[in-house]
């Protein structure tokens, strides 16, 4: 009997070291994971969630849902679209398991984003919406945030499909709530949406209201990037009503801004701007000088379109003070760089399709041998977990005898058939997405790429750049960001310069090197 009690008390103090070091195991997994909730770097998020997750199902419900929540977020960050929407809609059926009313609202709305960016506006509207319908029943600042950010998104997706009057009617709710929380960043975004969205309703003076207002909030947040094109939409919309000395004052404006900045390629197009202004005041000096600036720093930075332009415009200026030599000697620029355009366009049409075919191909291949991987990691942890048990289960029968022999006989049968049961599931997931990989991503990080290049991107760049390398299209990334197709063309122009390459396929391989 004696011998029989200090069993129990050493198998006692084995299950109170084991207990201990799984609390301290639980506590790690948390801390991680609160990591990647406060980050702002996907892939680096990305390994830690792949570390968190084989353990993942050891967690209560609660953390399950914050795990795949960060998931679907960070594969959405990375461009990863099919995964996102995956790991996204697991986080949300578990939320509404759990009752986690506040991720539940934050699922349904990177859904909307996800799917606002692929172009599935209505589907993207009623994730929205029902993000929408949470926060409004929720209470505290979370929730009130919450509700301008949305409201703001869905007016953005209702101007995306020309729905004008309720994009005004939700970008104002969206403002109005953002004036009573007095956040300042979401006032001056709702101003800008309010400002784009009369300005396509051609309601001149409420877009120059809203424009003026979107203005001194961004002065506020020392958001010089968007002050550029906020002046420059002042500048043409004050050059449409004809107030061409209030047009020429914002074309200005926006020019010293681009200056400031040191963004070349904005301070060519609204020199540009200036000089188009002057031109047609009648002043033609003002205007010439203007356009030679801006050709200087087209012809020194690459920039082909605002080059061309120039050249037309010097055209205009000739033929004004009947120079027939001079204007004959810039349309013959204008029309070469223009034709050479036209056909750097055909040969990136072709490239883009090929650097698709490409990244297809090769993202068939990495899924593949990343769930082999999963599977085969899964077999060995399997085949580790059941040695345990026989050690755990050798232990009980020698300490418990044959009391508990019954008792630990149905617990090794229960553990195995769950082993067998998320092996299957693992082989039905690995089935599953193996027969629809997701989009292979190219990891980018602003500051990062501006390290390694001798001229640095704009922002405005780096995102046509990274939508590009996504396999969007020239028009999708217009729409996405708000800009002409030819803005596009000539952001990508200028980043593939800057980059030393000749096309997106270049820009690619390019990406996947310095990775």
């Amino acid at each position: 009997m004696k011998s029989i009690f200090k069993h129990i008390s050493a198998s006692s103090a084995l299950l109170i070291i084991v207990s201990s070091v799984c609390a301290q195991s639980n506590h790690s997994w948390l801390s991680q994971l609160e990591k990647v909730e406060q980050s702002q770097n996907p892939p680096e998020n990305l390994n830690l969630l792949a570390e968190l997750k084989p353990t993942v199902q050891d967690q209560v419900d609660s953390l399950q849902v914050r795990f795949y929540l960060q998931l679907g977020i960070t594969f959405g960050q990375l461009g990863q679209a099919d995964s996102s929407i995956l790991f996204l809609t697991k986080s949300q059926n578990l939320a509404k398991t759990v009752g986690d009313r506040p991720r539940l609202m934050r699922s349904y709305s990177s859904l909307g984003v996800l799917h606002r960016i692929q172009g599935k506006h209505e589907a993207s509207l009623a994730y929205f919406q029902q993000a929408l319908d949470i926060a409004e029943q929720g209470e505290g600042r979370d929730f009130e945030l919450a509700q301008a950010e949305i409201l703001g998104n869905s007016g953005g997706i209702f101007y995306q499909l020309k729905d004008y009057s309720s994009a005004s009617e939700y970008t104002k709710r969206a403002l109005e709530k953002a004036l009573q929380l007095e956040d300042t960043s979401e006032i001056a975004y709702d101003y800008l949406r309010l400002a784009i969205v009369y300005q396509a309703m051609d309601s001149l003076d409420l877009s120059l209201n809203y424009n003026q207002e979107a203005s001194r909030f961004m002065e506020m947040l020392q958001d010089t990037t968007t002050l550029i094109y906020i002046e420059n939409t002042l500048g043409s919309i004050y050059k449409k009503k004809n107030q061409l000395d209030s047009a020429l004052y914002h074309n200005e404006k926006a020019a010293e801004f681009a200056k400031l900045l040191g963004d070349a390629a904005n301070q060519a197009h609204t020199l540009l701007g200036v000089a188009e202004i002057y031109f047609e005041q009648g002043k033609l000096a003002a205007a010439e000088k203007r356009v030679y600036e801006s050709l200087s720093i087209s012809e020194n930075q690459n920039f082909p379109i605002h080059s061309k332009n120039a050249h037309y415009l010097l055209f205009q200026i000739a033929e004004q003070r009947a120079l027939p030599v001079v204007a004959l000697r810039e349309h013959k620029s204008y029309v070469a760089i223009n034709d050479s355009l036209n056909a750097v366009e055909t040969r990136e049409r072709i490239a883009e399709l090929e650097t698709k075919y490409e990244t297809e191909k090769k993202e068939a291949e990495i899924v593949k041998l990343k769930l082999e991987n999963e599977l085969q990691e899964a077999n060995l942890a399997r085949s580790r977990n059941a040695q345990l048990a026989i050690v755990v289960g050798s232990v009980l029968t020698i300490l418990l005898l044959v009391v508990f022999f019954i008792f630990k006989y149905k617990k090794q049968k229960a553990e195995r058939e769950a082993q067998e049961l998320q092996l299957e599931a693992l082989k039905k997931r690995f089935i599953e997405l193996h027969a629809s990989p997701a989009d292979l991503a190219v990891a980018l990080d602003f500051k990062e790429l501006n390290s390694k290049l001798h001229n640095p991107l704009t922002e405005r760049e780096f995102e046509a750049l990274k939508l590009s390398l996504e396999g969007k299209t020239n028009p999708e990334i217009a729409d996405q960001i708000f800009v002409s197709v030819s803005t596009v063309k000539y952001h990508l122009r200028n980043t593939y310069a800057k980059m030393g390459v000749t096309n997106r396929k270049e820009a690619f391989q390019y990406m996947l090197k310095t990775n």
